[in-house]
């Protein structure tokens, strides 16, 4: 975590201040040891003792700057109604804070000086999404404990490799937590497969193919090329034009400012299908960038990843002639396959 008070606060030393406060008394007592009375000496020595109390209080304001900030109010109100709250650090002069209750997350950054607090996913200059690095790094600080809280814990089962469909999403594999009412009931409503499958469909999604086709749900970043090989593999078959298929993708913006502003025009476009295959054909601003566009549709999609700890696009979800919820990293590996399960 950076901290900026060392920074700020410079009293002008290059050494330890209680080092410059005992070599200058004593230099200077020994210099004037037989021309100055007890009086003067008792008066010196005060100066001397309250000036190392002085930068002994300095020190102390410095250490205490490197702990947790005060919870801002609108969170402690939230934390007395039964969430957990976790400090994420400071970065850019926010400080970072995530909420937990009944297993949904929610990121704010509050300002230096307590009067603000903006909630959604931080990103620098560079386009990095700062939000996941902070969850990582919290991560690796709680163990699973961070993840228990969220209603999240790693499947024993391998990982779906690439291209691979998998009945089992990583969210869907934990038990419910018995000591926890809230979680058992929800548990005894609907699975934690068919809650994944609920946050797809309320996410804010553009539609390639007909509307009344099966529907898979792929999470994409516009500038992610693995996402841009999908959806030229259904472009390119029969399967959209057919009606066999529809693909209702949401659109992130994970990798950079610029797929960010992307993602937000193309949830906006009165034509996506058209600007998306014109972006993906190479043609020059296809998806506008614009620095003053309204990010919380894309936000909102990214908040879902966030929840369901996805971090990989394209990544799809989707359900067999059955009903039963499946997930799929990465492209296809045998399109007539897929296509197969959903009819």
């Amino acid at each position: 975590m950076k901290t900026s008070v060392s920074e700020t606060v410079n009293i002008g030393y290059d050494t330890p201040a209680s080092g410059i406060a005992g070599a200058s008394a004593g230099q200077l007592l020994s210099r004037t040891d037989n021309m100055v009375s007890r009086t003067t000496r008792k008066s010196f020595l005060m100066l001397s003792c309250a000036a190392l109390v002085v930068l002994g209080q300095i020190a102390g304001a410095l250490a205490a700057s490197d702990t947790q900030p005060a919870i801002p109010a609108p969170l402690q109100t939230m934390v007395e109604k039964g969430a957990q709250i976790r400090y994420l650090g400071r970065e850019l002069g926010l400080d970072g804070w995530v909420t937990i209750q009944a297993g949904d997350e929610q990121y704010f950054y509050s300002t230096p000086d307590g009067q603000g607090l903006l909630m959604g996913i931080l990103f620098n200059n560079k386009g990095d999404a700062v939000t996941l690095h902070q969850i990582n790094a919290l991560r690796d600080k709680e163990g699973p404990a961070i993840d228990r809280l969220a209603g999240y814990a790693p499947t024993e089962e391998p990982a779906p490799t690439s291209g691979a469909a998998s009945s089992s999403p990583t969210a869907a594999s934990s038990a419910p937590d018995m000591s926890n009412p809230q979680e058992v009931l929800r548990s005894a409503a609907k699975s934690k497969a068919e809650q994944l499958y609920d946050s797809v469909q309320s996410a804010n999604w553009i539609q390639l193919g007909d509307k009344s086709a099966p529907a898979i749900y792929t999470f994409i970043d516009p500038e992610c090329p693995h996402c841009h090989d999908l959806i030229d593999d259904f472009r390119n078959s029969s399967y959209l034009d057919r009606g066999l298929v529809q693909l209702r993708l949401i659109p992130v913006g994970v990798l950079s400012e610029k797929s960010l502003a992307e993602a937000a025009y193309l949830i906006a476009s009165p034509n996506p299908q058209k600007d998306l295959f014109n972006h993906l054909d190479g043609k020059e601003n296809a998806l506008l960038v614009d620095k003053n566009a309204n990010t919380q549709s894309v936000q909102r999609n990214m908040q879902i990843m966030q929840d369901w700890k996805l971090d990989v696009t394209p990544f799809s979800v989707y359900k067999d002639v059955s009903g039963k919820v499946k997930v799929l990293q990465g492209r296809p590996d045998d399109l007539k396959k897929l296509i197969a399960e959903l009819r």
